[in-house]
């Protein structure tokens, strides 16, 4: 993964320095495992990298979606659809909601055989 591919995904991100976009892909992709990702990988370290790479230019204690905003720009109506810690987290950007529900349609399984003899 490398910075040239997240801008083209993410063009609003263009001018944010590649080293830095680098940096946050590396820290990402440690907090992911490719492996039980497959094919939902790169598009979960994108969405992951993005929303870090948003808080860090726009810190906000705001987590939430958007459900009106004043004509004039006064006001903003958040609800929060947080249920704990970690999702309020990835809810501050619309990348990390993103993230979440990408993330939520991944399926583990795995299953144990065993053996049983009736005697």
């Amino acid at each position: 993964m490398d910075a040239t591919t997240f801008k083209a995904r993410y063009k609003e991100f263009e001018n944010v320095a590649d080293e830095d976009i680098t940096m946050h892909l590396e820290e990402c992709s440690t907090l992911l495992n490719a492996s039980k990702l497959g094919a939902k990988y790169q598009q979960l370290l994108f969405l992951l990298t993005a929303h870090e790479l948003h808080l860090q230019a726009n810190p906000t204690n705001e987590a939430g979606v958007v459900v009106s905003r004043a004509i004039e720009g006064g006001s903003i109506s958040i609800k929060n659809i947080a249920t704990n810690e970690r999702d309020l987290y990835y809810s501050k950007s619309s990348y990390g909601l993103k993230y979440l529900a990408l993330k939520k349609s991944v399926r583990f399984v795995g299953a144990v055989l065993c053996e049983s003899k009736l005697n």
